[in-house]
């Protein structure tokens, strides 16, 4: 199940917003070029994302498959920030890692366990493959997007005209 929401309409959110907002523009100040270049292009926070992912210990299908976030650059996502919402959770018994790939889509950079009141942040364009692997139970996200409003905007409405 998908649910999109703003961030400023759910008040909960406050507080996760704010600490995003602060990883991102310690994010900027990097001194590294590639970063910068990256993270000049935000203007906006996108709508949250808010994901229930069935959990099933039979069926194969409680997985998403590997993709790329912003896969040719033009839907204007620039870094991806999920947090997770599961408490107990256990990998090695419930599954649902997000697993991250080299842009190789081959290696695995890192599997990530979504436990409770873990952020991940990543860039959004196909330096970071990923995919969430088969979850046993239930697992809970909240994703929100670093975006430049302008390209994202230009986006959806080239979709909606059907080009």
């Amino acid at each position: 199940m998908v649910l999109w929401v703003q961030p400023d309409d759910v008040p909960e959110m406050g507080r996760l917003v704010e600490f995003t907002n602060a990883l991102i523009t310690l994010m900027m100040e990097l001194p590294q070029e590639s970063i910068q270049a990256r993270t000049q292009q935000i203007t906006a926070l996108s709508d949250a994302q808010l994901t229930s992912f069935p959990g099933s210990t039979e069926n194969d299908d409680a997985r998403y498959i590997r993709h790329v976030d912003n896969e040719d650059g033009r839907n204007g996502r620039l870094i991806t920030c999920t947090f997770y919402l599961n408490e107990d959770w256990d990998a090695e018994k419930d599954g649902g890692e997000i697993r991250l790939f080299e842009p190789d889509q081959q290696r695995i950079k890192a599997d990530v366990a979504p436990k409770m009141n873990r952020l991940v942040i990543f860039f959004s364009d196909s330096s970071v493959p990923h995919e969430v692997r088969r979850c046993r139970r239930e697992r809970y996200a909240v994703t929100t997007w670093y975006i430049n409003q302008e390209m994202h905007l230009a986006y959806h409405q080239a979709e909606e005209v059907g080009q």
